[in-house]
């Protein structure tokens, strides 16, 4: 593993933790890695991350637990020392979309039990500042499927600010984000009767616990898929794919899986045919529209250039 510095790539890809609502001065619990998908503010994780701390309501939706809350720490920039943790660092999550199944208890008191079906969840977390754009990775979700031999490189905090030397829960805050490249050595589609039906590949790479829910990057530098299993001083890890199946589509419904790099935003759209307001809010963008007497329209754009598709 390689330890990474790099300043951009450190303000897209975010460490997650829990944290006890009702102590609010006890040491928040390291999680694993989520990654910036878009410029709204959406992320990407694997479902086991957060799996723990869901619940299903009373009519079947998943829900975070009332006893857990969960944010990720934002730290922008390359930090030498122990830096002091300004408050807004921390970023929570202020919403979530994942599928699953569930099981219903042999006994009557019990709760309903979680069944991970995809390993994709998305997470919503704002920034902490609007100074620039929002940095975000470029998402692959159907064209380019992994394949046995490909060079594949996955990204995440390993050992997730794990004491060491029997250090207290006063200790500074240990976060690292690493990088280690394998080749990809086993491609496994999707199987419904698994228990583990998602698709999967097996990288010949370690990526520890706390990597989990990072991205996995492929030679064009496109996210081909999120971290999901691997060991300390294991041989082999193990990704979830975006492509082969449509899940990842109605996971991350910002992302246009026909095109890396662009997005699916609700727009307000001028005279001339230049977007004057984008975002994931459907009322928002019909809001700004009539106000200006433009038209709202369903779109793929792409932030970088402008330019923009009806869909």
């Amino acid at each position: 593993m390689i330890l990474n510095q790099d300043p951009r790539q450190r303000a897209m890809i975010l460490p997650i933790f829990k944290f006890d609502p009702e102590a609010p001065d006890g040491r928040p619990f390291g999680l694993g890695t989520t990654f910036r998908i878009d410029p709204w503010g959406n992320c990407a994780t694997a479902f086991h991350v957060i799996e723990d701390m869901l619940s299903l309501s009373k009519n079947g939706q998943l829900q975070l637990k009332d006893n857990v809350r969960m944010a990720a720490l934002e730290l922008e920039g390359i930090a030498l020392g122990r830096a002091p943790l300004p408050k807004e660092a921390w970023r929570p999550l202020s919403g979530f979309y994942a599928e699953c199944g569930h099981q219903t208890p042999a006994l009557i008191h019990e709760a309903s039990i979680i069944r991970n079906l995809t390993e994709l969840a998305c997470l919503t977390i704002s920034r902490s500042h609007e100074r620039s754009p929002m940095p975000c990775l470029p998402m692959a979700l159907r064209d380019e499927p992994p394949v046995t031999g490909d060079i594949v490189t996955g990204f995440g905090f390993p050992g997730l600010d794990v004491a060491k030397d029997g250090a207290g829960d006063d200790r500074p805050f240990s976060q690292y984000l690493y990088e280690c490249a394998g080749e990809v050595v086993e491609v496994i589609p999707a199987d419904p009767a698994s228990t583990m039906p998602w698709p999967r590949f097996r990288v010949a790479a370690e990526w520890p616990s706390g990597m989990s829910g990072g991205p996995v990057l492929n030679a064009a530098g496109n996210v081909i898929g999120v971290i999901s299993r691997g060991w300390l001083g294991e041989a082999d890890s193990t990704a979830t794919h975006f492509a082969g199946w449509n899940v990842s589509e109605r996971t991350f419904r910002s992302i246009d899986p026909f095109a890396s790099r662009r997005y699916r935003a609700f727009a307000a759209i001028d005279e001339k045919d230049n977007v004057r307001f984008i975002g994931q809010d459907r009322d928002e963008a019909e809001a700004f529209a009539s106000e200006h007497e433009m038209t709202m329209r369903v779109v793929s754009c792409s932030p970088k250039t402008g330019d923009w598709i009806e869909l």
